[in-house]
Parts: structure tokens; C-alpha cells; sequence
């Protein structure tokens, strides 16, 4: 009977029946499987190599999983990320019926400009471009979720950063209160609070540290504040990180 080729390499029919070719080292091997081709897809896969086999199963499972599958199966096995699960109901409304296997990065794009073009409920707001990549990462993390367990074959998300799907984001100081501002906040503010609000101004504390000083760490002689040891800043004397205070605060 005739031998008729099929597009995938190392594969071809014979009458009813599909053949695979496999190689065990540099040794060919041939063997029917039967009369459909997925079989015979899942067999040259399973004896090329082991590990193909879970490879196999995924492009199984994601063109029989739905997206609203994927998100149920999150909820229950997932590791429950705020960022994730807050915004579930935005992901649902626009890929909920989708199978997984029919999503594509045009899909994503098409998906992060609908966010961006879509106010707040509350308000009319324009998102910002930081909450569009912060919705964007929490998706990407739910098909990395899905790649983990073999839902999906890969992550329809490119993998550099450069790919143009996340907007650039400022770094840096954003904002800050003028001298005015500052001002009014103090006025306005209980006299008991005043002077945690001034400490915070004139020295850059985070709320932590400013809420966790002790008066031991405050040396008023020389002007100083000491910070004491973290994780990330280790001081052999164990005095810490300096600040130096401004006027205002001696």
C-alpha cells in the first residue's frame, strides 16, 4: 500500500493505520500505532523522549481547559495571590469561554489596551499604566500557573521585556509636598502627631522606622540618628545606618 506522508516529521499513514519513525541512539525505529493521528503523536513524543510526554499532555489539556477551568482550578490549588484573585472578574470578562489553546499575545495586547481605554468604575478615571501592568502580571502568573500543571504548553507571554506589552513606568520620586503643603499638614495636624509627621519630613524614615524609634538610637549632640542593623544593612558596631538631622529637629 502506499506510504503517504503527514506534516508532522517522522510520522505517515498507511491505509488506515499511522506509522511513527523514532531513533534509540543512532539506531531507526518503526512501529504502527493505529488509526488515529494524536496517538500517533503522543507515541513518537513518549519514545523520542521521556520528558516530551508531559509536553504532550499539555497541548492536550489546553485545548479541552477553559479559561474559567484555569480560574477555578487557581482558587483551589493556587497560591492565592491578592494581586491574582482581585482581579479575576476583569480576566473572566474577557477571556471566560476562551480554551486555553486559543489565546494568543495578540490576544494579551488587544486585552491590556481594552484596560487602558476602559475608566474606573469608581469615578471615570483613566487607569494608569502602573494598575494595567500590575493587572497584566497578575495574568501572567496565572498561565505560569497553568504551565506548572500542565494545563498549558507555554506562556503566551513574551519572554523579554521588551516585547512593548508592559508600559514603561517612572521610576523614582514621583511626588513630594512643597514647603506650603507641609505647612498646612502640620497646622492641621493634633500637637501629639506633629512631631513624628516633622521627624518623618526632615529625615526620609519609613513608617516602620519612624514608629519603631527608641530614644536610645537619637544622639541630639551630634545631630544624629542611628538606624539599627536589617537584613539588608549589616554594621559591625551595630549602631546602624546614620541619619543626619536637619536644624529644624535639634
Amino acid at each position: 500500500m502506499k506510504r503517504e506522508k503527514t506534516k508532522h516529521k517522522g510520522i505517515y499513514r498507511v491505509g488506515d493505520a499511522y506509522y511513527i519513525t523514532y531513533y534509540v541512539g543512532s539506531k531507526k525505529y518503526e512501529k504502527a500505532v493505529g488509526p488515529r493521528l494524536s496517538i500517533a503523536l503522543k507515541e513518537k513524543m513518549e519514545r523520542e523522549h521521556k520528558a516530551k510526554r508531559g509536553n504532550y499532555e499539555a497541548v492536550e489539556r489546553q485545548e479541552k481547559t477553559t479559561f474559567d477551568e484555569l480560574v477555578n482550578l487557581y482558587k483551589r490549588d493556587g497560591d492565592g495571590k491578592k494581586y491574582i484573585l482581585i482581579f479575576i472578574p476583569v480576566y473572566l470578562k474577557n477571556f471566560g469561554g476562551y480554551k486555553l489553546s486559543q489565546i494568543t499575545r495578540k490576544d494579551l495586547f488587544k486585552f491590556r489596551d481594552t484596560l487602558k481605554t476602559t475608566p474606573k468604575q469608581r469615578g471615570g478615571k483613566e487607569v494608569t499604566d502602573s494598575n494595567v501592568n500590575r493587572i497584566m502580571a497578575g495574568l501572567r502568573r496565572l498561565f505560569n500557573f497553568a504551565v506548572s500543571r500542565e494545563y498549558m504548553e507555554e506562556n503566551p507571554f513574551p519572554k523579554t521585556s521588551k516585547s512593548g506589552l508592559f508600559y514603561p513606568e517612572q521610576k523614582g520620586l514621583r511626588n513630594f509636598f512643597t514647603e506650603e503643603q507641609m505647612e498646612k499638614i502640620v497646622e492641621a495636624s493634633p500637637e501629639w502627631l506633629r512631631l513624628l509627621i516633622l521627624t518623618a519630613y526632615y529625615t526620609g524614615l519609613r513608617e516602620s522606622e519612624l514608629l519603631g524609634l527608641r530614644w536610645e538610637q537619637v544622639d541630639i549632640k551630634d545631630g544624629v540618628i542611628y538606624l539599627p542593623s536589617t537584613k539588608t544593612l549589616k554594621d559591625p558596631t551595630g549602631r546602624g545606618q546614620k541619619v543626619v538631622m536637619q536644624r529644624e529637629l535639634t
